[in-house]
């Protein structure tokens, strides 16, 4: 038997063509960025995660290509108007469509890619999973828009984050486990079941990246270090801090967060703040708490080599 990491690859290559087929371009414009979406070199997690589920539930029908592609063409369509909100000129280290394009365009291409993929599952015929990824469609906005409202005012709490990482990650992580449970005719237990699985890998993705922002190095991530504290976002790690500091601590930390711009010494401070109230100790033992619930709950199914990859996937997610 093949083991399953080197089947991955091949999966992909499955999702990319049932990609190639449902985004139908019209225009050369949109064949670009068909190609863009297609090539980005996403890992695939969200459809590969629908593709998981549906085989441990037993699913042997071919409909979990359709329906895992199109979760991600959600997720590509939300990274095309999140570059646009965020002013962003690169993606995964390539220009963006706005900056290649024009941000009116990158707007216009997200709505097609979302046009292109409710077009395709209204084509499978199953009220229950367009009402799945129109909520998802539903809470993406709904996220962004509190984010908007939030992610630079200091009085942000960990319950509004959760409402706004709920919004933009996890619902759509929720949706895709949800849906392997709709094909596989799984009962209503336990599709709030994967649902509820869904959503806290989607969680425990979003405050693992906050995370790394602070506690990980470029060079070990791949991503710039402190870019979300240079923008002055109020992300877990800060949220966290502000729970634990003196009045004196926490207006300073206002103050940085205020400034048109932070500096080295900003850097400087917050990193003597984090590792003091030991916020990256923290960071850590809430991630953790969160992989014991999804590995206590992948425990209960057979297939061994999804639910053992699944598991070291999640546990990945704790690594310093």
């Amino acid at each position: 038997m093949k083991p399953l990491k080197l089947e991955i690859p091949f999966i992909i290559k499955e999702f990319n063509k049932k990609l190639d087929q449902i985004i139908k371009e019209d225009l050369p414009i949109l064949e670009d960025i068909k190609e863009k979406v297609i090539e980005s070199g996403g890992k695939r997690i969200r459809p590969l995660t629908h593709y998981f589920f549906s085989e441990l539930l037993g699913y042997e029908g071919k409909d979990w290509i359709d329906v895992g592609s199109i979760a991600e063409l959600i997720h590509a369509a939300s990274l095309l108007h999140d570059d646009v909100i965020d002013g962003a000129e690169l993606r995964r280290g390539k220009p963006t469509i706005g900056k290649l394009y024009g941000n009116k365009t990158a707007i216009l291409a997200g709505d097609y890619l979302l046009a292109c993929g409710i077009d395709h599952l209204n084509g499978l015929k199953n009220p229950e999973l367009m009402s799945a990824y129109t909520t998802v469609i539903r809470d993406l906005s709904v996220g962004e828009l509190i984010q908007m409202q939030w992610e630079k005012n200091p009085k942000v709490s960990i319950k509004e984050y959760n409402k706004i990482i709920y919004g933009k990650t996890a619902s759509l992580f929720g949706a895709v486990c949800l849906t392997s449970g709709i094909l596989a005719k799984s009962n209503i237990d336990q599709k709030k079941a994967l649902q509820k699985f869904g959503v806290d890998m989607g969680m425990m993705f979003q405050i693992k990246d906050d995370y790394i922002d602070y506690f990980q190095s470029s060079e070990n991530s791949g991503k710039v270090q402190m870019k979300d504290f240079l923008n002055g976002l109020f992300t877990y790690p800060v949220i966290l801090l502000k729970e634990k500091l003196n009045k004196t601590e926490l207006r300073e930390v206002v103050e940085i967060f205020s400034k048109p711009k932070r500096n080295l010494p900003d850097i400087s401070r917050i990193h003597e703040l984090m590792y003091g109230y030991e916020i990256k100790k923290d960071c850590l033992v809430n991630l953790q708490k969160l992989a014991d619930s999804l590995i206590r709950f992948l425990n209960q199914f057979q297939n061994g080599k999804i639910k053992d990859l699944m598991s070291e996937k999640i546990l990945e997610l704790v690594k310093e």
